[in-house]
Order: structure tokens, then C-alpha cells, then sequence
């Protein structure tokens, strides 16, 4: 039985564990940014296909003591390299981890690499070239404390790179930890379809589209052409064919779910942006768009539903205090136009989230790269406030 990790951002572990489970993987096991699991070769390309919070899927090879610099290049000698790169293949090493020994991820990027081609070299009597770009086969590396971890990228490129955005305008948010707050949120449940979802600060529309593939059981990695298992010497093509099918057949079976997703934006060339997403995702005829402020923003007729948003939080102090009222209105909006719904709003600022005027329910840490946000939730109450004025907030 083969050992995986699967990536992620921080706070978004259990998310991701989640979907490992219903996934039916073995030996789910939450750590630091990863998630670890096991299973044939069958599950790390399922995990490739189908996990929408992940960030990579690898295959561990190897864990040794790596406590100097040629302890680390020492046991990179010991895997038999030409069982995974072929003689006209390139290769790549991700390095990440220092210690007193390898103090940037540059030098142990370099020891790991000399070492695979040396052992290549010696045994087979060629030498790999690198490709730090488009390589065939990308070799990961992890350093934590006395110990490193070698594996194979099976998934290339990031796993955020869906392949249906191609400019996400100003501060874009990555689909994967777009899908992880869905997660949290518990979207879309047991009954895709039952209810709506929204986003009045929909921007490109990444939420919108990682709601409808989610609602609609359509894999996210459907929508990509090129993996880091293509170029690998073990790579089976049937087997990773038969999953293709088995996805399309499940997105058939989905296909007649009644799901709705609305999300509006005052800026009109991410509304432009939005509308290509959704064509290129093929889920446009699910997707409701309409430009207008937040404020004029509310609940469509019928049942209430989910609402998740990502509204501007800037990252100096200036920018908090100039971005109070904005919060303001929407917690004002929320309590008055969206009666009855369960609203989640991503913020890197307490000052920001205390603007809201709400109390939330739950709020989750999450990552949002290097900047540490919560994912606040605020379930509005069905009854209309009383008054004209914001009466929740005395």
C-alpha cells in the first residue's frame, strides 16, 4: 500500500480530511498544512481528479534522517531513480523546510537534485536535464527538523489551477481555499440543488463557480489537460482513463440537479471576468451575475439559502478604518434583505469583523496565503428586525 500527503492551507486540514474520507481513502491523518492517507495508486490519481481543497497530491518514496547536508544528499542516493525518470524525461525538485543544516530551500533544492542525477548517472549511465518549468517528472522534498521526506508530484502544477481562470483581476481568490470555506460552510450538503447559493461580492466568481462544481458532483481536475504523472515511468494510462469516465458519468448523472448560484459585483470587468469563468468551467447557465453595490444586493424569492463572500479586507490599518463602513452596510444588508439565510464572510481584520454588527456563530481560522483570516459565520435570524434603524446593533 502506497503512502500520500495532500496539501493545503493552513486551517483547512479538516476540510480536506473530509473529503478524503468520502472519497473512501485509508488512513486519513490531519498534520500541518497536509493531510496524509494510503491506498493503491487508484487513489492518488482519484485524489488528483477530485479533491477541491487540496494544493498537491504526492507519493512518498522515502523519510531518513537528513540531519547534515550529505546525510540529506546521501539518502536521495538510495532510491533507484530510473524506476521513476525515463532516459529522455526532465526533471524539477520543490524544496521546502530548513534547518541548522540546510538554511534555504535553494541549497537542499540543489543537494537533492545532485543526488538523483548522480545516482542516475551512475547506475544507467545518463544524466537527467532540468526543466524548473514544464518538467516531466517534478520531485518534492521536505524538511522538518532531523528528517526528510522525498515523493513524486502527481499533480504538476496546483492543484488551484483549474484551467477555467485565466486573469482573476485584483486579488484573486485560489479556488482551493475557495472550496475549503465552502467546506466549512457545508456546501452543498446532502441535497445538492435544495437550496441556492449567493455572493454579493462575487469579483471573478470563484466561489460561484466552485459552489456549482461542487453542487453539480463535477471534478474539479475534469478541467485540466496536463498532471505531473503524465511524464512519470509508472504512470498508467487505462487507469487513469477509467477514472475520466467514471467522473463524466457521475457529472451526467448530476447534470438535471436545479442549482442556482447568484453573485453580484459594482465592478463590471470582473463581472466580465465572472461570466468567462463560468463559460470556460461549463456552468454559465447556473450562474446568475447582476452589477449593483452590496448594499442593493438581496435574498432571491423562495427558500432561503447559503451565502459566502470574500469582501475586501485590504492588509495596512489605513485601509481597515476606510473599509469600516462597508462592513457596516453589510451587516446592515445581511439583517434586512437576506432574512433567514446562513451568511460566512472571509476577514483578515477583528476591527473589520466587529463593523459586521453581528455575532457570529463560528469563526474559523484559515490561511489565506501567508495572511491569517477568519471565516466568520452569521446566521440571520428569518424574523424582520424591528424599527428603521440597525436595532441589533444596541
Amino acid at each position: 500500500m502506497l503512502t500520500f500527503v495532500a496539501t493545503t492551507t493552513r486551517g483547512a486540514e479538516p476540510v480536506l480530511a473530509d473529503e478524503l474520507r468520502a472519497l473512501g481513502m485509508n488512513a486519513v491523518d490531519e498534520d500541518r498544512g497536509a493531510v496524509r492517507f494510503k491506498g493503491e495508486l487508484e487513489a492518488g490519481y482519484r485524489a488528483c481528479l477530485w479533491l477541491r481543497s487540496a494544493s498537491r497530491v504526492l507519493l512518498v518514496l522515502d523519510k531518513f534522517d537528513a540531519r547534515t547536508s550529505q546525510a540529506l544528499y546521501e539518502g536521495c542516493l538510495r532510491i533507484d531513480w530510473t524506476d521513476h525518470v525515463g532516459r529522455d524525461s526532465t526533471i524539477a525538485v520543490d524544496f521546502t523546510g530548513t534547518s541548522a543544516a540546510v538554511r534555504n530551500s535553494h541549497f537542499g533544492a540543489l543537494r537533492v537534485k545532485d543526488a538523483v542525477v548522480d545516482r542516475i548517472r551512475d547506475s544507467a549511465g545518463w544524466r537527467p536535464h532540468v526543466d524548473v518549468k514544464r518538467a516531466d517528472v517534478r520531485i518534492n522534498a521536505h524538511l522538518r527538523g532531523d528528517f526528510a521526506t522525498l515523493a513524486i508530484d502527481l499533480s504538476g502544477r496546483p492543484l488551484h489551477q483549474r484551467d477555467y481562470r485565466r486573469d482573476g483581476g485584483p486579488a484573486p481568490l485560489k479556488e482551493t481555499l475557495a472550496a475549503a470555506m465552502l467546506g466549512m460552510a457545508g456546501w452543498p450538503g446532502e441535497d445538492p440543488g435544495a437550496r441556492p447559493f449567493a455572493d454579493p461580492f462575487c469579483g471573478s466568481g470563484t466561489l460561484l463557480v466552485e459552489a456549482t462544481l461542487a453542487a453539480l458532483d463535477r471534478a474539479p481536475g475534469r478541467l485540466r489537460r496536463r498532471w505531473g504523472f503524465q511524464g512519470w515511468r509508472p504512470h498508467q494510462p487505462q487507469l487513469w482513463d477509467d477514472l475520466l469516465a467514471e467522473a463524466d458519468a457521475r457529472a451526467d448523472a448530476a447534470s438535471i440537479r436545479p442549482v442556482v448560484a447568484y453573485g453580484s459585483d459594482i465592478d463590471a470587468d470582473q463581472l466580465d471576468r465572472a461570466r468567462a469563468c463560468a463559460e470556460r468551467a461549463g456552468v454559465a447557465k447556473h450562474i446568475r451575475l447582476q452589477r449593483q453595490p452590496m448594499t442593493s444586493a438581496s435574498a432571491p424569492a423562495g427558500s432561503a439559502g447559503l451565502l459566502v463572500t470574500n469582501p475586501p479586507y485590504g492588509e495596512r490599518l489605513g485601509e481597515h478604518a476606510e473599509l469600516r463602513p462597508l462592513y457596516r452596510d453589510l451587516g446592515n444588508t445581511l439583517r434586512r434583505q437576506w432574512l433567514g439565510w446562513d451568511a460566512w464572510v472571509l476577514t483578515a481584520a477583528p476591527s473589520l469583523a466587529k463593523a459586521v454588527g453581528l455575532r457570529a456563530s463560528k469563526r474559523i481560522p484559515v490561511f489565506n496565503g501567508p495572511m491569517e483570516c477568519r471565516l466568520l459565520n452569521y446566521p440571520i435570524s428569518a424574523a424582520a428586525p424591528e424599527g428603521r434603524g440597525p436595532s441589533w446593533r444596541e
